[in-house]
């Protein structure tokens, strides 16, 4: 995890007790949130944009199935949490403070989403659409959910299966531009979701283990491109 020096100014509030964390606790959380507002350039030095232009025309043109078929895949599951990241925002019980980070968050995979899709040729990209599995069982969840931190914690177990999806394509990948891309997307998500699940008030072995988890990866057979 990044330990970006950037802290959180704003003050939470409605959060459970369990939330109320001790310094070292608050200290790795608000490092997290803060890496994830930077972006990815606080997180591994190489921006999200700059991962998307490694690839070259003569890369997009030779690009192998299986790398399309993964960049298409990632490209419609970051589309599906963006959307369901930006409706979840809108829930009346929701402080003003998490409304905004889940827009943010939820940007955060739409620029992800662009990252990828600026690896596949145009019409590929263009052509992909947010998973339509991912997105109605997020979107049920996250409609099922009646406090903010059952919603916070929904939406940290799915920021959690996402980190852990991107981890496991990594070992996937034919190109070193492809896996770049994904390198730079995968820490911000494990991030994110430590954020949402530690303001849920789930145990600190939940929010930060040890080793990034591969358990809960997406895959293409359970989630169809299309």
């Amino acid at each position: 995890m990044s330990m970006s020096p950037h802290t959180e100014t704003e003050t939470s509030t409605g959060l459970p007790a369990e939330a109320v964390a001790t310094s070292r606790r608050s200290f790795v959380r608000n490092a997290a949130v803060g890496a994830a507002v930077l972006g990815a350039a606080a997180a591994t030095g190489v921006s999200l944009a700059s991962s998307a232009g490694a690839a070259d025309t003569t890369t997009t043109e030779t690009l192998s199935a299986v790398d399309t078929e993964l960049l298409i895949f990632l490209q419609g599951i970051s589309l599906a949490a963006q959307q369901a990241l930006q409706t979840s925002s809108d829930a009346g019980f929701l402080s003003s403070t998490y409304s905004e980070r889940l827009r943010e968050f939820s940007r955060h995979h739409r620029d992800q989403a662009a990252s990828l899709a600026a690896l596949l040729p145009t019409d590929v990209a263009a052509a992909t659409p947010a998973n339509p599995t991912l997105l109605g069982q997020m979107n049920a969840k996250i409609g099922g959910a009646g406090s903010q931190s059952a919603l916070l914690g929904v939406v940290g177990e799915y920021e959690e299966n996402l980190s852990a999806t991107f981890i496991v394509a990594l070992g996937q990948t034919d190109h070193y531009s492809v896996a770049e891309a994904i390198a730079g997307c995968a820490p911000i998500l494990g991030q994110q979701a430590s954020s949402f699940l530690a303001d849920a008030g789930e145990p600190q072995s939940t929010w930060l283990p040890a080793f990034a988890p591969t358990t809960g990866a997406l895959t293409q057979s359970a989630y169809p491109i299309r």
